[in-house]
């Protein structure tokens, strides 16, 4: 009992650090816009024609560092490995964007599909794994995760777009598939290795 307080407690700091940290990054980013903002104004005060401002947007003031420990969905290399879950991004791996209106057109079909799941099924496949590993979650930790899943799920869509074998027609029906049976694997992956209150870490039900 004392090693899963232990525990909970570290990770419940964790998620308090972890918001705190991405408020403290909203508000230096608001900060940069505020100060953008009055510039612009200056210029446009001092200047009938004020000059070209080469506004580099910098992604990196919006990157969302992933508290360790939650869900962090990555590509499996062989997409053949029908036991694997989406954990198993080598590092370093990046995918391109889907080129073409019909690769476009079909990536926003599978994208549609995949975060309806999330929005619904999803989560009652996350209430049968807990179940089935007699580890009931609160919903708002339900939540916590398959939003983390969101966040990720786009490059695994592309990554299948990208290697599928099947043919076209039934190309999108089968990457949505598999996109859910990854997800499903991914969910029982991280119940499988929370911290129980007597086996502890990496406790497995078999």
């Amino acid at each position: 009992m004392h090693y899963w307080s232990v525990e909970w407690t570290r990770y419940m700091q964790q998620v308090n650090e972890y918001m705190q940290y991405q408020t403290q990054q909203i508000q230096q980013l608001n900060g940069k816009l505020e100060a953008l903002e009055k510039q612009i104004a200056e210029l446009k005060k001092n200047s009938t024609q004020p000059p070209v401002i080469n506004n580099e947007y910098r992604f990196d003031l919006l990157k969302v560092e992933r508290l360790e420990g939650t869900l962090n969905i990555g590509l499996n290399p062989n997409p053949g490995d029908k036991d694997s879950s989406i954990e198993e991004l080598a590092i370093g791996q990046s995918m391109d964007i889907p080129k073409g209106a019909e690769q476009q057109a079909q990536f926003q079909g599978i994208q549609e599909q995949v975060q309806n799941y999330l929005n619904s099924d999803a989560y009652r496949t996350l209430e049968h794994i807990e179940e089935r590993y007699r580890y009931p979650l609160d919903e708002p930790y339900r939540k916590f995760i398959v939003e983390d899943v969101k966040k990720q799920i786009d490059e695994r869509i592309r990554y299948y777009i990208q290697n599928h074998p099947e043919t076209a027609e039934n190309k999108e029906q089968s990457i949505i598939n598999d996109v859910k049976r990854d997800i499903e694997k991914t969910f029982e992956a991280f119940i499988k290795n929370l911290p129980r209150k007597d086996e502890g870490p990496g406790w497995n039900s078999t």
